[in-house]
């Protein structure tokens, strides 16, 4: 151990001598060389260091951002399921028969049904099944229409007009209705 202790003495002495051998000019050179190799190292490092803590702050920022947006879409998601719930209670707790339905608001509209087309769907994923019907009137009135649409529109449960067609005849007052509503309910 004493063989490298001695080495490294050695070699400060025999740097020190040489330094001390220097004029005053070369020494105050070479400390200031010496300084500001120093301050080049200190610098990189400080860069380096500086550009590392960036980097993390920058990926910190985005992962926070990230992090916000999953929060949103997760609130949006629960109201989103809380409103879809709602809507199967909705339709497990009404049980609307469509034709017996639209019969009954066109008797109280005083609108005559030539045609009565009704047609469910098989359920879908979630048991829901839409029930369509597709009507046919002739020689309606624009008041009586009115009413018509009105009432279905405002019938208990969920009724949906899908398709509203409206002819008007050639040289009349009344028109010639094409419509097809559709209302959902929860397969039982």
């Amino acid at each position: 151990m004493a063989g490298p202790r001695f080495n490294v003495r050695s070699a400060v002495d025999s740097a020190r001598l040489a330094f001390e051998r220097l004029t005053q000019r070369e020494q105050t050179m070479v400390l200031g060389g010496a300084g500001a190799a120093v301050f080049l190292i200190l610098l990189g490092v400080g860069l380096l260091v500086s550009g590392a803590i960036g980097r993390a702050e920058d990926r910190v920022r985005l992962k926070n951002e990230q992090l916000t947006e999953v929060m949103q879409l997760q609130g949006d998601y629960k109201a989103r399921q809380a409103e879809r719930d709602a809507r199967m209670r909705e339709l497990g707790g009404g049980n609307i028969r469509l034709v017996s339905l639209v019969e009954e608001t066109a008797r109280q509209a005083g609108v005559e049904i030539g045609q009565l087309k009704p047609d469910d769907s098989e359920p879908n994923a979630d048991g829901i099944i839409e029930s369509r019907v597709d009507l046919k009137a002739t020689n309606l009135s624009a008041d009586r229409l009115k009413d018509f649409i009105e009432r279905l529109e405002n019938a208990r449960g969920l009724v949906i007009t899908r398709r509203l067609k409206i002819q008007r005849p050639y040289r009349r007052d009344t028109v010639d209705l094409d419509l097809t509503v559709t209302t959902y309910k929860k397969k039982m």
